[in-house]
C-alpha cells in the first residue's frame, strides 16, 4: 500500500505548529485544531489535510486535502483567514477535484503548492491514476478559489524502471528565484529504490520542469527518518534555505514527526542535530505550510 494512501485513509487532522520561535522550536497555538473534518454528508468529512498557506498581503489563503468518509477519495478545498488561526470555508469548495475516469489525476489529488505573483495564483499539485502512478499538474485562479487546469497536463511525470521516481512525483514548495521557478518535491521509488525521497526542479515557464538528481535530502541511517521523507515545506529569507519536512521510521508508515534542515543554495542541506522539530502527540504529523512573516 502506498504511504499516502495509508496517511489520507486517516480522518485525523493534526493542526501544524504554530507560533514559531525560531526555525526549530515550535509552540502549538492554544486554539489547535484550527481546522477539524467537514460536517456528516459533506464532501471532506473524512478530514481536511492543510497543504499549503499564501499570505497576499491582506488575507491568508489555505488550500487542503479533503477526505470522504466512504471511499477515502480526495479533493482541494480553499479557505481564508485574516490572522492564520480562525479560517472561514471557501463556498465554492472543493476548488480543484480529481479528473474523471481514465484521466491521469482520477484516483484523486494530494499534495498542492501555491504562489500568488501580484497578478494571479498559480498551482502545482500531485495527482493519482488508477495504477496509483503520481504526477504532478498545474493550474491557475485569479481569485484562489476557481481554478483553471493546464490543458498540457501533466507538467510533472514518473521516471523509467529502477529509478529514484518510477512510482511518481508530488510537488510540495515553488520559489521565484530571478528568472526560473525552482522545486522542491518528494518522489515515490520503485525496487531497487524504494521509499521516498526530496528533489528539486526548476523551470523557466512553470510548465516545463527539468528534474535534479540524485536526491537532495534522504533517508538517515538510524533513527525517526530512516524509513521514508516527504512533504519538504522550504522558505528562503534571503540567505539561508529552511526546510521542514515530514519523516518515518516505519513501515507501514506512520508520519509523526517533522525535521528541519538548512542549505545555502537550496542544493545542499544539512539536517539539524536535534529533529524532529515537531513530534505529534497523536502520532500523525503529515501535512503541514510554514509562512515566514519577517
Amino acid at each position: 500500500m502506498r504511504t499516502k494512501r495509508v496517511v489520507l485513509m486517516a480522518s485525523i487532522v493534526l493542526c501544524s505548529a504554530g507560533l514559531a520561535m525560531g526555525q526549530t522550536v515550535w509552540q502549538d497555538h492554544p486554539d489547535c485544531p484550527i481546522l477539524g473534518p467537514g460536517e456528516s454528508g459533506e464532501w471532506d468529512e473524512g478530514g481536511r489535510a492543510v497543504t499549503t498557506v499564501v499570505f497576499d498581503g491582506t488575507t491568508h489563503h489555505m488550500w487542503f486535502v479533503g477526505i470522504t468518509l466512504e471511499d477515502n477519495v480526495t479533493d482541494i478545498g480553499h479557505a481564508t483567514s485574516p490572522d492564520g488561526v480562525a479560517w472561514t470555508m471557501d463556498s465554492a469548495n472543493p476548488v480543484l477535484t480529481r479528473g474523471a475516469p481514465g484521466e491521469w489525476d482520477e484516483n484523486g489529488l494530494y499534495t498542492a503548492v501555491v504562489i500568488h505573483d501580484g497578478t494571479q495564483f498559480h498551482m502545482w499539485y500531485e495527482g493519482d491514476d488508477a495504477d496509483l502512478i503520481s504526477r504532478g499538474g498545474y493550474a491557475t485562479s485569479p481569485d484562489g478559489s476557481v481554478w483553471t487546469k493546464y490543458a498540457g497536463n501533466p507538467v510533472m511525470t514518473e521516471g523509467p524502471p529502477a529509478s529514484w521516481d518510477t512510482r511518481g512525483v508530488g510537488p510540495k514548495t515553488v520559489i521565484v528565484d530571478g528568472d526560473r521557478y525552482r522545486m522542491w518535491y518528494h518522489a515515490y521509488g520503485g525496487s531497487p529504490v524504494r521509499g521516498t525521497r526530496i528533489f528539486t526542479a526548476e523551470s523557466a515557464d512553470g510548465i516545463t520542469w527539468t528534474k535534479h538528481g540524485p536526491p537532495v535530502l534522504d533517508h538517515s541511517t538510524s533513527g525517526w527518518d530512516s524509513v521514508w521523507i516527504a512533504n519538504p515545506a522550504v522558505v528562503f529569507d534571503g540567505s539561508t534555505y529552511h526546510m521542514w519536512y515530514t519523516g518515518t521510521d516505519a513501515w507501514p508508515a506512520s508520519f509523526k514527526s517533522i525535521g528541519y534542515a538548512s542549505s545555502p543554495d537550496g542544493l545542499t542541506w544539512t539536517k539539524f542535530d536535534g529533529n524532529p522539530v515537531v513530534e505529534s502527540i497523536t502520532g500523525y504529523a503529515y501535512a503541514h505550510a510554514v509562512v515566514f512573516d519577517g
